[in-house]
């Protein structure tokens, strides 16, 4: 697992934030889900498939997984909500959740065929005397196919099981518009669409924040608008205006963020459970105006590196030792971006 995803999976772990991702998508940043009102669930889906005489095993590993308790009505009403975050886009990703959420239901099934066979065999027990003499022949299979119908012990549930509904989304954090599929009719081969009506499909639920207006960021209640934000823009010259109007955020998402964009000094840690970012920024501008000026200097012919470091140090109020690490560093050409990013942006010593 890489930087990004793993910092990716620690942020939405946080109920607040995990809360806060699916009130956008569901409700339109109504919160509508509590935080405390979400509880973990062990994210590996393992199911029985092809009947219980065949004992194939199947294994997919979510990213996160948690029981919402939406308290609709007196009992309560329980729903699954799975969360994948994506650094990178997925073309399979229709079909990796259409799997993930089979297993969720075959997993849910698996546990109330064991819930049921274990009331059948409490049942078994306490007919007592009678119950043994009458199925004295019978194996203890076979005594609680007899309690129970035929149809519920070949289900592994009665008529009147339900189950819990399972929701799972997609978090696009690459900063490209999903241009994968989504939904399954997207990623099929088939001429003939009249079989469509016969082929059930599947769509992908997905939170993009390339393709969310800068204004719609507003709509989520925590930090996590702000952090998906930079992500939308952690690639373009927007991104130094992004961090200017928002000068500070707290610890958890400045990790976060600091996995999805190159500029890792952009934050400087307050005593608080802040971190303040104009001080960062104000370095980051900095050292794109050097590493503009050593990459023009060079490009100029200018070969000598301590007639670099003394031009650059006479004109930007920075030290030699500086601007030699720089120069090791050995950047790559600057983009476009990052030249009307360090343009845009005073030096400061």
């Amino acid at each position: 697992m890489g930087e990004k995803d793993t910092a990716a999976k620690l942020y939405f772990a946080k109920p607040h934030f995990f809360a806060d991702a699916f009130n956008f998508f569901l409700f339109g940043g109504d919160k509508v889900i509590k935080p405390e009102e979400l509880s973990p669930m062990d994210s590996t889906e393992v199911a029985m498939i092809f009947g219980k005489k065949k004992n194939t095993a199947v294994q997919q590993h979510r990213d996160l997984l948690k029981l919402w308790n939406a308290g609709e009505t007196e009992d309560g009403v329980f729903v699954l909500l799975g969360l994948e975050p994506q650094s990178t886009i997925h073309y399979g990703m229709t079909v990796r959740n259409m799997l993930y959420d089979a297993l969720s239901y075959a997993t849910q099934i698996s546990n109330l065929s064991s819930l049921r066979e274990q009331e059948a065999k409490n049942a078994d027990n306490n007919n007592g005397a009678a119950g043994k003499n009458n199925n004295a022949s019978l194996t203890s299979g076979k005594r609680i196919a007899k309690i129970r119908s035929s149809e519920e012990f070949l289900s592994g549930m009665t008529k009147d099981d339900k189950l819990k509904p399972v929701i799972t989304l997609v978090l696009n954090l690459s900063g490209k518009p999903w241009k994968a599929p989504r939904n399954l009719y997207n990623i099929l081969d088939i001429k003939n669409k009249r079989l469509l009506k016969y082929v059930n499909n599947y769509r992908l639920n997905i939170v993009s924040p390339a393709e969310i207006k800068d204004e719609d960021f507003a709509k989520f209640s925590t930090s996590l608008g702000f952090a998906l934000k930079v992500v939308k823009h952690q690639n373009d010259a927007e991104l130094a205006d992004v961090i200017k109007k928002q000068k500070s955020t707290d610890t958890e998402t400045a990790g976060f963020i600091s996995a999805f964009i190159k500029h890792k000094k952009i934050f400087q840690e307050k005593d608080t459970n802040e971190v303040n970012m104009m001080n960062g920024l104000d370095l980051w501008g900095q050292k794109l105006q050097v590493l503009a000026v050593i990459k023009t200097l060079k490009n100029l012919g200018k070969t000598d590196d301590e007639y670099i470091v003394d031009y650059v140090v006479e004109n930007y109020q920075v030290t030699p030792d500086y601007v030699r690490k720089l120069m090791k560093e050995q950047p790559a050409p600057l983009s476009e971006e990052a030249k009307s990013q360090a343009s845009s942006v005073p030096a400061h010593s």
